[in-house]
């Protein structure tokens, strides 16, 4: 079951850093709201993964533990990455 989670995680993480990549090579999206919810999504699936570790803490094995946070990790990385591209993007050519 860990190692699931762990692919998952890491499937989400590279899909989002070649979705990004895709968006900066074709000029990115118009409208930043979109940018600014997806980043609020993933934070906020980053808490419940930190959520379901805490409350699981002491059902869990060490690795399983391990994989949650590693998860947690990811999503905020992605998020990071949204607000990032939100607040230094460079500017339209208009």
């Amino acid at each position: 079951m860990e190692m699931i989670e762990a692919f998952i995680s890491f499937v989400c993480l590279v899909s989002l850093i070649v979705i990004l990549l895709e968006i900066q090579r074709t000029g990115g999206f118009r409208r930043r709201w979109i940018m600014g919810a997806w980043a609020l999504g993933l934070f906020s699936l980053a808490m419940m993964a930190l959520l379901r570790v805490w409350v699981n803490l002491g059902d869990w094995s060490d690795l399983r533990i391990l994989m949650g946070v590693v998860s947690a990790g990811n999503f905020l990385f992605g998020g990071g990455l949204l607000v990032r591209w939100l607040l230094w993007r460079p500017p339209s050519p208009r």
